[in-house]
């Protein structure tokens, strides 16, 4: 799950991880709370009010820069880890309860929340909860009591507390949504269309032999894929690019098929990571990827002038492939939320 890395930075490991012993030397650390990290020392109520604060506070850590929210650390009234506090577990408030009330607490639902439960060595039976909050493209997430719609809050993260957007706030919320889906397909034809221009340079590049490669690879597909939430990762330097390169190599390989596995050399390019062969792509470092592969078609037996077959099977274990590693990529770089894809035929 993509968070912001100041939390990796400040725990010592990523909050999908954390063990007791991590939350005890947050304690000894005294990591304060922020925009991205609350701790609290109970757990939610049950009552209507309890449910109401579990909804405030995880649609308002969506509403901001995604965070986490860790029950059984206490505060101490001072804004950071101040002790050790986990309780024993209760069967009618558990994982589901709580996924419960986030359906039913929080329109539009806050999408991919981490719920997990860890058990404390310490303390026989005793549980801690760690809930994550991806960044949301889905913003802004109102709370409201079930079967009263009209009475509705939308909260963000505020320094160490929460606060209601007013009105004009929430409205430019909603603008700010709309127009980050306009850039998105923008971005989506801007990547694809970069793309394509290094592909047909490489495809109409005159080999070794007199001939381009077009003419033994006259067909091929295409996929650009933009993640919601854009990532960062740094490709700068041409050190920066070969560990993205290897890294990126080696989850290619992990999927359906090691057809995206990209070959060496790697290219020289601007904030992004390129390659040529098969695939033939680029590697943005926002999280955007663009991949194309030449189609499989083969001879009809026995007819020689007959218009070639496409291997559909093939060309579908590649088109899943290539899903995998732009998925793949996009997390590598700490992106979020849906991805769009683009796919065409050359």
């Amino acid at each position: 799950m993509a968070l912001p890395a100041r939390l990796t930075a400040a725990l010592g490991r990523h909050p999908d991880d954390l063990t007791e012993d991590d939350l005890q030397r947050a304690v000894d650390g005294q990591i304060p709370e922020s925009v991205d990290l609350d701790w609290k020392k109970d757990f939610y109520k049950g009552s209507d009010a309890g449910k109401k604060e579990l909804a405030k506070d995880i649609s308002a850590m969506a509403n901001t820069a995604g965070g986490m929210v860790v029950v059984g650390v206490d505060d101490g009234n001072q804004d950071h880890a101040h002790g050790l506090a986990p309780a024993e577990p209760d069967p009618t408030r558990g994982e589901e309860w709580i996924r419960s009330v986030l359906a039913n607490w929080i329109q539009p639902v806050v999408p991919n929340v981490g719920v997990r439960q860890v058990k404390s060595t310490a303390h026989d039976g005793k549980v801690y909860w760690v809930l994550t909050v991806p960044p949301s493209t889905q913003a802004p997430h109102a709370v409201a009591q079930p079967g009263n719609d009209y009475h509705f809050r939308v909260q963000v993260r505020h320094g160490t507390t929460t606060r209601t957007l007013a009105e004009s706030e929430i409205a430019q919320r909603y603008r700010d949504r709309f127009e980050a889906a306009s850039e998105d397909v923008d971005r989506l034809h801007q990547v694809a269309d970069a793309g394509l221009g290094y592909l047909t340079a490489y495809l109409t590049n005159t080999e070794h032999g007199g001939g381009s490669r077009i003419d033994h690879d006259p067909a091929w597909i295409s996929l650009t894929a933009v993640p919601a939430v854009r990532g960062t990762y740094p490709l700068s330097t041409q050190t920066d690019r070969e560990v993205a390169f290897s890294r990126f190599s080696g989850l290619a390989a992990g999927g359906i098929t090691t057809n995206m596995r990209p070959r060496y050399p790697l290219l020289v390019g601007r904030r992004q990571v390129r390659f040529e062969g098969h695939p033939t792509g680029q590697l943005h470092q926002d999280g955007s990827t663009y991949a194309a592969r030449s189609l499989n078609l083969r001879d009809v037996e026995y007819q020689p002038d007959a218009p070639k077959r496409l291997y559909q099977r093939g060309l579908e274990l590649d088109c899943v492939a290539m899903v995998q590693a732009a998925a793949a990529w996009a997390a590598e770089t700490g992106g979020a939320g849906d991805l769009m894809f683009s796919a065409a035929l050359h």
